[in-house]
């Protein structure tokens, strides 16, 4: 076995009630695309084609980000103070490999140094030789590559897609062979395995094409999914049992989702609602709508333990995905809403 096995997070963390608030956010993610090849059964994506269901209740359109609109999203992002963004991700509602422009985009946002780690998550079945070769000349650092089964059959199970496992597993080869500067994490979603046996059986098969790996537990992500909310529990994606009376969403303060058309949220989240955003980069600046009064005022309902009354967060457990104590910060929220207040009231 080559790869190590370790989940997919930051454990050097500062305390986070100590520097809120912060001048960017830590982490960026970037839609540049809706479109998707698979349909799995826990992603809205798997209602697309149903009248009335949850992803076409979201009103949005499948397509790409327009080239002019992510050139308005790089200039925007040089406004930061540098070296205050750590990680831009691509990732969202669709498979981002599926927009022909990813590669260029990848570079430009590399090329522009705002980012230390820029990190592409995919389901790895649209790479092929060519698409490698252009994403690692790109100068990605981080590739997180989501598997959905041991063989073509659960694929066609969880994913709705025949897929040739084989052809799959000499992609994943090559990429790892030809990755240079690029650290490979992949992972697997618990309910695609049936047994111990099959655990064992994908570390030893996928191990081989990853610097680490890992099988993550299945949560519910998008909280108008209702089909799954009878297929999950009360436990986070490294398979810890939540703190259920935590109150305060600790990632809406150091994260940042840029949606396909410019809808800017405070969620990494795929398949957000529009009326939960906090802003438009087409007709604002990130950097404004990141110091923005919607956005404070959403980040102090958080802290006055209002999180449900917006549908979007209603229910909604993945701010207990991470449970380090550096993230706490219920017993600091007073204190926090303080220092939000008063830089509001400067800012006004």
């Amino acid at each position: 076995m080559c790869a190590e096995i370790k989940p997919n997070f930051d454990t050097e963390r500062q305390k986070l009630a100590d520097i809120i608030p912060l001048p960017a956010p830590f982490t960026v993610y970037i839609e540049q695309t809706r479109y998707c090849n698979f349909k799995c059964f826990y992603c809205i994506h798997s209602t697309r084609d149903d009248k009335n269901g949850p992803f076409q209740k979201l009103n949005y359109k499948i397509e790409h980000m327009d080239e002019n609109d992510f050139n308005k999203i790089l200039n925007d992002l040089k406004e930061f103070p540098v070296n205050s963004i750590k990680k831009i991700v691509f990732s969202g509602l669709g498979e981002p490999t599926a927009n022909p422009m990813l590669p260029k985009f990848i570079k430009e946002i590399v090329d522009a140094k705002i980012a230390k780690k820029v990190e592409l998550i995919t389901n790895g079945l649209l790479l092929n030789e060519e698409k490698i070769n252009q994403i690692v000349d790109s100068g990605l650092t981080n590739m997180v590559i989501s598997t959905q089964g041991l063989n073509s059959e659960t694929y066609e199970k969880i994913c709705g897609v025949k897929i040739d496992f084989n052809k799959f597993l000499n992609t994943l080869e090559y990429l790892y062979k030809n990755r240079k500067q690029i650290d490979i994490y992949i992972k697997i979603i618990d309910s695609a395995l049936k047994n111990k046996d099959e655990e064992k059986l994908f570390y030893e098969t996928f191990s081989k094409y990853a610097d680490r790996i890992y099988v993550e537990h299945l949560v519910q992500e998008q909280q108008s999914h209702e089909a799954i909310k009878n297929i999950v529990d009360g436990r986070n994606f490294y398979g810890e049992e939540i703190i259920k009376d935590r109150k305060v969403c600790a990632p809406a303060f150091y994260f940042m989702q840029i949606g396909c058309d410019l809808d800017i949220f405070p969620c990494p989240l795929p398949g957000l609602s529009k009326p939960f955003s906090i802003g438009s980069a087409k007709t604002q600046s990130l950097l404004d709508i990141w110091n923005g009064k919607k956005r404070l005022n959403f980040l102090k309902a958080l802290l006055r333990f209002q999180k449900d009354k917006f549908p979007d967060c209603n229910g909604c457990t993945n701010y207990n995905c991470i449970l380090d104590p550096k993230e706490y910060l219920d017993k600091d929220a007073e204190m926090i809403l303080k220092k939000l207040e008063s830089k509001y009231e400067v800012r006004n």
